[in-house]
């Protein structure tokens, strides 16, 4: 049964798999060990994953300066032993010589101007053929650890239904201090669903800087308790990184009231995302708001699958998962309707959120 723990781990099974490999968990102490010791030997995978460093933006200018000094017009090559003269005079470009294609260096004769263009031309062919495949590779990188996150969200949230009355996804209040996304993140964290709180930050961004958060501690996922007994400074800053760099399922009207989502397994209701910002509207969705590197957002669906959309592709989708029906970033109109936001989102727009 190690695979079925793996792939529940990993949010890989199908969603009546995760139910009952949840309902086993829950009934088998020593299948909780299991799981812990698997947990255990595959988190140092986790500590010690750091995506490749980009290479230096003066790459290229450090290795063309790395080559030999290109030989004037008229400079004899010296011979073996023969020293270099220290001072060279500069001649105009008008009075170079024709370089015959047939002139070759016989062996001795130094290192000349075709030795050097053949040289220059072969660093800066290699220089643009490696650099795009790196950022490629590093993009990939992130966009994966990306992914890999969104699933362990996945199987919290899985389980978090598992031990809701009504099979319910964490819920955002309509109004009040409990009424932003990111308190979905509280409530898995609160139901001990997390070990590690710094699942909430994406790869692919950089976490807010100290003073940005200085009236929070980011180390920690904030409780119930920190929420509501924060100050208004505090209050909100809580609400502005609790969630991390990820959307949240903002709600859906059931009955015309506000609820939590019902869990279904759907394939195209989606649940989380990764990469958002703050500015997202039914009219600013391009790179400057969402995606890694303005390529795209991966999405994660009530079925425990993770899709990577590129930007374009957003606005064709029958159910657009960063807006709601209306082209809103708001709550669902409808139990089908699934609309994400960022951290500090309300369910809707004119919220008291204190």
């Amino acid at each position: 049964m190690h695979e079925d723990l793996i792939g529940y781990l990993l949010g890989a099974l199908e969603p009546h798999q995760m139910r009952r490999v949840a309902q086993w968990l829950e009934d088998d102490p020593e299948a909780r060990k299991q799981l812990d010791e698997i947990e255990r030997s595959l988190r140092p995978l986790e500590e010690f994953y750091e995506p490749p460093e980009p290479p230096p933006q003066d790459l290229i200018a450090k290795t063309l300066a790395s080559l030999p000094p290109m030989p004037t017009a008229g400079e004899s090559q010296p011979e073996k032993g023969e020293s270099q003269p220290e001072n060279i005079e500069e001649h105009d470009l008008v009075n170079l010589p024709k370089l015959e294609p047939s002139i070759e260096n016989t062996p001795g004769s130094g290192y000349g101007w075709m030795d050097w263009l053949g040289a220059a031309a072969a660093a800066i062919v290699m220089l643009t053929v490696i650099i795009p495949a790196l950022a490629a590779g590093r993009l990939e990188a992130r966009k994966t650890a990306c992914q890999d996150q969104l699933r362990q969200f996945g199987t919290a949230i899985t389980q978090y239904v598992n031990h809701s009355p009504q099979e319910r996804m964490p819920a955002v209040a309509e109004t009040g201090r409990e009424a932003f996304a990111g308190v979905f993140m509280i409530r898995l964290n609160e139901a001990g669903l997390l070990a590690d709180p710094d699942i909430r930050w994406c790869p692919s961004l950089d976490q807010p800087p100290a003073m940005e958060a200085a009236l929070t501690d980011l180390a920690s996922v904030p409780t119930l308790e920190d929420l509501h007994g924060a100050t208004v400074d505090q209050l909100r800053q809580i609400q502005q990184f609790a969630g991390g760099h990820y959307a949240y399922n903002l709600g859906v009207m059931e009955e015309d009231r506000l609820k939590s989502p019902r869990f279904e397994a759907r394939s195209s209701f989606a649940i989380m995302s990764d990469a958002p910002l703050s500015g997202i509207t039914d009219s600013t969705q391009h790179g400057k708001v969402v995606g890694h590197n303005a390529t795209g957002i991966n999405v994660l669906y009530e079925d425990g699958r993770v899709r990577f959309i590129q930007l374009p592709s957003l606005e064709a989708m029958p159910d657009h998962p960063l807006l709601n029906h209306r082209g809103e970033v708001e709550a669902g109109v409808s139990v089908d309707d699934a609309a994400l936001g960022p951290s500090w989102r309300p369910p809707f727009v004119n919220v008291r959120q204190r």
